[in-house]
C-alpha cells in the first residue's frame, strides 16, 4: 500500500481537457488527473469516501463523475440535472446529494437516483451547500444574504403534521448578512456545532447551531469570499477580495456581538496577487499547513505558525475548489477496485412513492411473540423457613451510617422479624392441620363402606385453593417488605440476630 500522504485536489476554470488534478502537498508531484468534465463549478467539487470524485460542470446541466483511479468518467451513467448546478454537497457516507440550481435545493438518493425533494425558500440563486459533520442537517447560503438550516430526515420524507407548519421549513433561517453569502463552515458536534458565514458585506458571523443564535460578526476592511476553520475552532481563516488571508483567533473573541477590526491588527498572509480575490482555503490534518487558491491563478501553501509562503503552484486557469486528502498512493493504481454505489442515473423529477419502498426486517419467532415485561415469581421456593432467609439476607448486608436514622432501620427490622413470626407460626398451623387431615383419611381408609360425597370433595378443595391463594398474597407481602427493606437506603442496618431474645423479652414486657 505504501505510505500515505496528504494529497491535493484543485480544480480550475481553464479550459484544457483537465477538470481536477491531484498533487501531493509535500512534494507536489501528480497523482491523477480526472479529464473530460470541462470547468467544474465553484463550490462544486465533493468525494464519496476515497472512492469516486463528483464535479458540477459549470456550463451544462451535469455532473460528472470518475472512479478515484480512473481519468475517464464512468461509462454508461450519465448524471444529468435539472439546470446548471450552482453548488452541490453530499453526506459524508455518500447516501444523499443536494445541488443548488438557480434558487432552489434538490435532493437526491444517490445509491437508486431518486428524487426526494425541491425546497424552494431561497429568493435569488444558492451560492453554497454543506452539510454537518454527522450528515443529519445541511446549510445554504444564497445570493439573498439568507443562510438556512435544513433537518436532512424532514427534507427527504416531508411529513404532514397537521400543525398548519410545513415539515420542510428550515430549521433556522439567518438572515443577518446584508449581502450574497460566498462560503460556509460548520464546526464539529453536527447541530451542536458553531456555524461560521462569510459574505459580499465583509463580515464573518459565528452562530450556535444548537440554540440557532447568533454569537459573534467580525468586520472587516474588505469582502469576503471563503473561510475555513482549524478543527480546534480557535483559529477562523478567511479569504478577502484583495488577495490576502486573513487570520482571527477565537480564543482572543471580544465580549461584543459585532467587532470592527482594524488594518493594523490583523493577521495577514500576503503573497497572491493584489486585488485578486482568494476563493478557496484548506488546511492539512494537522492544521500547520493553509493551502489558498485564487482568481490570480495560482495556489499558495502556507505554513501557519509563521504566515510564510512554502511554495506556489500556477494553474491554468482561476481556482475553483480545493481539498485535501489523507491517502495512499496505491488507490490510484489500476486493480484498485471501487465498489458499485448508482443503480440508475439521477431522475430529473419526484419519484412517487412505491409500494415496495421499505426497509427489510428480520422476524424471527422470539420477535413475533414481541416484547414481554419480565415479572416477578413469588412462588419461588428457598432453602430454610421464611424466618430464616430474611435474617439470613438481613445479617449477610454491611451496617453503617448515620446514627440518625438507626432508629428508623431498627423499625423496619423489627417489622420484618415479625411478619416472619407469623408466616411461621402459619406454616406451623398449617402443618399440625395436615397432620389432622392425614388421620382423619386413615380412618376413612378403613371404613371403606363410607362413601366420600362429592359436596365435601367439593369443599376441602376450594379451602385448599383459598388457603394457596392467600398464602401467595402473604410471601407477596413478606416478599415487598423485604425488597423495600434491601433496596433502600438506611444509613444504617441493624443485625437482629444478635439480640432477638433481648428483643421478646421487651416486646413481652
Amino acid at each position: 500500500m505504501g505510505d500515505a500522504v496528504e494529497a491535493l485536489f484543485i480544480s480550475t476554470g481553464s479550459e484544457d481537457n483537465t477538470t481536477c488534478s491531484v498533487q501531493d502537498l509535500r512534494t507536489g508531484t501528480d497523482l491523477m488527473r480526472y479529464k473530460g468534465g470541462g470547468c467544474a463549478q465553484h463550490h462544486g467539487l465533493e468525494m464519496i469516501h476515497l472512492n469516486y470524485v463528483f464535479a458540477a460542470n459549470s456550463a451544462k446541466p451535469l455532473l460528472h463523475v470518475w472512479p478515484i483511479n480512473k481519468q475517464e468518467q464512468m461509462a454508461g451513467l450519465r448524471f444529468v440535472v435539472p439546470g446548471k448546478v450552482n453548488a452541490l454537497a453530499l453526506t459524508p457516507d455518500g447516501n444523499f446529494l443536494v445541488a443548488g440550481i438557480q434558487e432552489n435545493i434538490y435532493l437526491w438518493h444517490m445509491n437508486s437516483g431518486r428524487m426526494l425533494n425541491t425546497l424552494s425558500k431561497h429568493y435569488q440563486a444558492v451560492t453554497c451547500l454543506r452539510f454537518t459533520d454527522n450528515g443529519e442537517h445541511f446549510i445554504s447560503g444564497g445570493k439573498d444574504g439568507s443562510v438556512l438550516v435544513w433537518d436532512l430526515t424532514f427534507s427527504a420524507a416531508p411529513l404532514d403534521t397537521g400543525g398548519g407548519k410545513d415539515s420542510t421549513d428550515p430549521l433556522y433561517s439567518f438572515n443577518d448578512h446584508g449581502l450574497a453569502i460566498t462560503d460556509l463552515y460548520s464546526g464539529i458536534g453536527g447541530i451542536r456545532s458553531y456555524l461560521y458565514t462569510v459574505s459580499l458585506d465583509r463580515c464573518c458571523k459565528v452562530y450556535d447551531l444548537c440554540g440557532g443564535v447568533l454569537l459573534l460578526s467580525v468586520v472587516f476592511p474588505v469582502a469576503l469570499h471563503s473561510v475555513i476553520v482549524n478543527k480546534m475552532e480557535t483559529t477562523v481563516y478567511v479569504g478577502s477580495g484583495d488577495g490576502k488571508v486573513f487570520a482571527f483567533h477565537m480564543e482572543k473573541a471580544p465580549r461584543m456581538k459585532e467587532y470592527h477590526l482594524e488594518e493594523e491588527e490583523i493577521q495577514a498572509f500576503v503573497g497572491h496577487t493584489a486585488g485578486k480575490a482568494i476563493t478557496c482555503l484548506a488546511l492539512n490534518l494537522s492544521a500547520s499547513t493553509l493551502v489558498s487558491g485564487g482568481d490570480d491563478n495560482q495556489v499558495c501553501v502556507w505554513d501557519v505558525g509563521s504566515r510564510q509562503l512554502i511554495k506556489s503552484l500556477p494553474q491554468n486557469g482561476s481556482v475553483t475548489n480545493l481539498r485535501i486528502r489523507l491517502l495512499s498512493p496505491a488507490i490510484f493504481l489500476p486493480e484498485h477496485k471501487q465498489p458499485q454505489l448508482f443503480a440508475d442515473s439521477l431522475k430529473r423529477m419526484i419519484s412517487p412513492p412505491d409500494d415496495n419502498d421499505g426497509i427489510e426486517l428480520l422476524i424471527d419467532e422470539a420477535s413475533s411473540r414481541g416484547r414481554k415485561t419480565p415479572e416477578l415469581d413469588y412462588t419461588i421456593s428457598y432453602p430454610g423457613t421464611d424466618e430464616e432467609i430474611i435474617l439470613k439476607l438481613i445479617a449477610s448486608m454491611s451496617t453503617g451510617g448515620d446514627a440518625e436514622d438507626e432508629a428508623e432501620s431498627e423499625v423496619e427490622a423489627e417489622e420484618v422479624e415479625s411478619a416472619a413470626e407469623e408466616v411461621q407460626s402459619e406454616n406451623e398451623e398449617m402443618e399440625s392441620a395436615a397432620e389432622e387431615e392425614s388421620g382423619a383419611e386413615e380412618v376413612q381408609s378403613d371404613a371403606e363402606d363410607e362413601p366420600i360425597t362429592s359436596e365435601t370433595s367439593d369443599v376441602e378443595v376450594q379451602k385448599l385453593l383459598t388457603e394457596n391463594a392467600r398464602l401467595k398474597e402473604e410471601s407477596k407481602r413478606l416478599f415487598d417488605l423485604m425488597f423495600k427493606y434491601v433496596t433502600s437506603d438506611p444509613p444504617a442496618l441493624v443485625d437482629i440476630t444478635a439480640d432477638k431474645p433481648k428483643r421478646k423479652k421487651q416486646r413481652q414486657n
